[in-house]
């Protein structure tokens, strides 16, 4: 999923409406991806993109920093993150959810991994039938959560 990831997350932030909740549910389901900002500055190689930062173990962890500050935020990072996985899931690439007590990747295989960097990647994902059907349903829900919080 590409675009989705946003209206996933602040579909989440609706739970406990409000700015701050936003950007932070925001922070936390992007926070998985921020290993492709260490492959794109050259500290790792191509094939460290959806590896540790989509494992449980690490959702928990940073869940559980998180914790030391507010327990509540704390819940909100943790389904932030997995709903980060269970958007990527989708893709052909597979995410190894348990590692370091595993290597096994995990997919449903919904739609081919186009990459996670640039135009390319982009338009090959947006190509793809079901790309729309799960972005689309993820609108949905963050529109019908706008409507229950609005009502």
């Amino acid at each position: 999923m590409q675009a989705g990831h946003v209206p996933l997350a602040l579909a989440i932030a609706t739970y406990d409406w409000s700015p701050e909740m936003g950007v932070f549910c925001l922070g936390m389901h992007f926070l998985p991806n921020a290993d492709s900002l260490v492959v794109k500055a050259g500290f790792a190689k191509p094939d460290f993109h959806c590896t540790v930062t989509h494992s449980i173990l690490f959702a928990l962890v940073v869940s559980g920093i998180v914790a030391l500050f507010s327990p509540h935020y704390a819940i909100f990072a943790l389904i932030a993150i997995l709903a980060h996985y269970a958007a990527d899931i989708g893709s052909t690439v597979g995410l190894p959810l348990l590692w370091p007590f595993s290597k096994k990747k995990f997919t449903l295989a919904f739609f081919k991994d186009t990459g996670y960097w640039g135009w390319q990647m982009l338009t090959g994902y947006y190509r793809q039938p079901m790309a729309w059907v799960l972005e689309g349903a993820v609108l949905a829900f963050f529109i019908y959560r706008l409507y229950v919080i609005s009502a």
